[in-house]
């Protein structure tokens, strides 16, 4: 009997190890953005005021592109917008995905989660950033797929200078990687999206996620790690009342 005891001790040492070894495999394989503080999905950021352009008319817009590295839901979105000259209705902002691999082939997709709303009159006239959260939104994004993130005026627009003025957006990173926008967007159009380009700097658009959307495998590993320990303990009960 005490043979017994000392060889189930052993295995009940193998099974822990175990257990610990597949639940550290299954937290290894999440990724960063699950583990660390919040951190940029995507960031063309830019405090200058360059190269931007102008929502200034009822269902005009604009839209930066972006590909993403990393699954995660996405918490919030920041923006270097300006109200140029006191104009007052609803801005929406929504993430779509975009079909295609280049700005040749490049279409709309179909709008993931729901769309946010705020007021022109609360955004500033320059030097700030705009933040808004989106973490209720479910904006979900895949690692390796392309997105972005519009921005359009809502029916009540009203810009008092008519064709000019209404809310800037701000010029961007110079980096190749983030210069993907779009122009002219037009929400009350069939196919809204008129002009896709390489423009010289991408609008001026932060993304920030805090929590990682875990790969199948990861749930997989996780759970596996559990059912063995909960095996463990089940036959060591087992053991103890025979």
């Amino acid at each position: 009997m005490k043979r017994s005891t000392v060889s189930f001790a052993r295995l009940t040492r193998v099974g822990v190890a175990i257990t610990v070894l597949a639940m550290a495999a299954g937290l290894a394989s999440l990724p960063g953005d699950a583990m660390a503080n919040p951190v940029y999905t995507f960031d063309n950021l830019a405090g200058a005021q360059i190269d931007g352009d102008r929502v200034n008319s009822t269902g005009r817009g604009m839209a930066q592109a972006f590909v993403v590295n990393a699954s995660s839901s996405l918490a919030s979105a920041v923006f270097g917008i300006y109200n140029l000259n006191g104009t007052t209705g609803t801005l929406n902002a929504a993430l779509y995905s975009v079909n295609g691999s280049s700005t040749a082939s490049y279409s709309i997709g179909s709008q993931i989660g729901s769309t946010a709303s705020l007021s022109a009159l609360s955004l500033p006239t320059s030097g700030a950033y705009t933040t808004i959260d989106v973490s209720a939104l479910q904006w979900d994004v895949i690692s390796g797929n392309n997105y972005a993130v519009a921005l359009w005026s809502g029916a009540n627009w009203n810009n008092p200078d008519g064709g000019g003025g209404g809310v800037y957006w701000v010029g961007g990173s110079s980096t190749p990687d983030n210069r993907t926008r779009f122009n002219n967007w037009n929400a009350l159009a069939s196919d809204p999206w008129e002009n896709w380009g390489n423009a010289t700097t991408g609008f001026s658009l932060g993304l920030v996620a805090v929590q990682a959307v875990p790969e199948p495998s990861t749930y997989a590993m996780a759970i596996a790690g559990l059912a063995c320990g909960g095996w463990q303990v089940f036959r060591r009960r087992r053991t103890c009342v025979g």
